[in-house]
């Protein structure tokens, strides 16, 4: 018979009240076992009362589902996963965020990816809403590429063993604007453990919908990045901004010269987006910090960028 193991499933939320509603619904929609899992939710908005907090955990047991809803001052997604972490009881802990919405699937293929003892984390696949003309030029989200080449596991789709993450100790709070995903995923296969991609565990995410937050959000992930290095100095930052650079000068122009003119339009929000980017990772280099004594020096072999 096979192992049905308890699960958590977190997902932290920040003022976004009917986003997380609607991610709440597909978390509690879920094909696995209603007995095997728990929700917890950590609440940093500004809108949470006692009464808004009873109204989900009546909801929640109408289905049947633990639901453990915790508020926590602003401090950042790090440390608001860890608050996450504290309070779970499964074996495997889940983890999405709240633009996202699940497959009703995705608890019971995550679980699956974890079929022996070496994997420590499992990443699943990523569907992009395309709505807005924004939302439509955005490359393609490549989870697969990002697990056996990055050793990162998107934020939105991951989970990992709960004594994984006690063994090293959590996510690293200092991290508050970005990384933290990518920081666990290098601490865990410096471990010796392995991270797995399975395809079939769908998250359904909303891309942002304006130049403006897409600029945001891609300049938070250079910064983040940068913070990476500033922690791990062997990785191989300084080469991937300096191709980032060369290619961005060219990249427009290969459409032209391709004869798709009509997605120029797309080849250019998404070249504003990557200069954000490099421009968040370049400014990171300058003015991100990172305490000496918790700089992490190990060689990072498992890694297929350079």
């Amino acid at each position: 018979m096979k192992k049905v193991p308890p699960v958590s499933v977190v997902v932290c939320t920040y003022n976004r009240r009917k986003m997380f509603d609607e991610c709440l619904e597909s978390l509690l929609n879920q094909s696995y076992p209603k007995d095997k899992y728990e929700i917890i939710v950590v609440d940093s908005s500004d809108d949470v009362t006692d009464e808004l907090i009873e109204s989900y955990q009546e909801k929640a047991k109408k289905y049947g589902i633990r639901l453990k809803y915790l508020y926590q001052e602003p401090k950042g997604l790090a440390a608001a996963r860890n608050l996450g972490i504290e309070n779970a009881e499964g074996e495997i802990l889940c983890f999405t965020d709240d633009d996202c919405i699940a497959d009703r699937y995705w608890i019971e293929k995550l679980v699956e990816g974890f079929d022996n003892e070496k994997i420590g984390g499992v990443g699943g696949g990523i569907v992009t809403y395309e709505r807005t003309l924004v939302e439509k030029c955005i490359p393609k989200v490549r989870p697969d590429i990002y697990i056996s080449n990055w050793a990162f596991i998107i934020g939105a789709n991951m989970a990992y063993r709960k004594k994984v993450l006690r063994q090293i100790g959590g996510f690293d709070p200092l991290f508050r604007y970005g990384g933290d995903d990518n920081d666990i995923g290098l601490r865990v296969r410096l471990k010796g453990y392995k991270l797995k991609f399975v395809p079939n565990a769908t998250i359904y995410f909303r891309q942002r919908t304006s130049l403006v937050d897409l600029v945001s959000q891609h300049y938070g992930y250079g910064r983040g990045l940068s913070r990476i290095y500033k922690k791990f100095p062997n990785f191989p930052l300084i080469g991937h901004v300096v191709r980032l650079i060369v290619f961005q000068f060219f990249y427009p122009f290969l459409f032209i010269f391709k004869g798709y003119k009509k997605k120029l339009l797309c080849a250019l929000i998404n070249s504003i987006a990557m200069w954000a980017y490099i421009f968040g990772m370049l400014i990171g280099l300058v003015l991100e910090k990172y305490p000496e004594d918790r700089v992490i020096t190990s060689k990072l072999d498992f890694l297929k960028i350079h």
